[in-house]
């Protein structure tokens, strides 16, 4: 189980997930399997933004701070345990680099991810070393698109930790290889998560629970 914070309008200054707002904001910036990235993180930083209605929302992932040559291979997140992942739409892909579209899959509690727990959304990434590595998703790159299919979609319909994980649980995890030039790890927002706010609005702690 974990807490999010559901506010007006917030700053947020910890590296930490949040919920405030229109999105739902991830800032990775620990391993709870393998190595971690050289720099101080958050390294990605992951939103959901559902713009205040219900419906298609927009998606950005944006390498903020991994280092030459690390790069992204895998992400995957949660969906409202009531809703199915397998209606997901994913559309109007935008990107800044050079990277390879990465593929979507979906499927209610599929991936068994490093010992976090189940998810429900894969996106998987180009890993060929070819041209430079210039179809990998690397620091400084950013991806866009939008997800729909289903009406009742907002940002906190993927605010959901993943189960089953005796590494921990967590609402996404991303598989970042080339770390220290070999090496790899899963990383994510630690559990529970730290926020640090300042803004104005009423702030409200919810508490909500995983399927079982």
């Amino acid at each position: 189980m974990r807490l999010a914070g559901i506010v007006g309008v917030v700053l947020v200054m910890a590296c930490a997930s949040s919920l405030y707002g229109s999105a739902a904001v991830y800032e990775p910036y620990a391993a709870f399997s393998g190595a971690s990235p050289s720099g101080p993180g958050p390294w990605l930083r992951i939103v959901f933004d559902d713009h205040g209605t219900a419906g298609p929302l927009d998606f950005t992932l944006e390498a903020v701070g991994l280092t030459d040559p690390e790069f992204v291979s895998k992400l995957y997140f949660n969906l409202d345990p009531s809703l199915d992942p397998c209606d997901l739409s994913f559309s109007g892909l935008t990107k800044t680099g050079q990277f390879d579209d990465p593929k979507f899959s979906t499927g209610a509690d599929k991936w068994n991810v490093a010992g976090s727990g189940r998810y429900d959304v894969e996106l998987k990434f180009s890993t060929s070393g070819s041209g430079g590595g210039a179809k990998r998703f690397r620091p400084g790159e950013i991806l866009n698109f939008t997800i729909s299919g289903i009406p009742t979609l907002r940002a906190m319909s993927f605010d959901l930790d993943s189960t089953g994980g005796g590494n921990g649980a967590y609402p996404v995890a991303v598989h970042v290889q080339g770390i220290n030039g070999n090496d790899s790890g899963w990383e994510s927002v630690p559990e529970p998560a730290t926020l640090s706010l300042l803004g104005v609005g009423v702030l409200a702690l919810v508490k909500r629970r995983r399927r079982t």
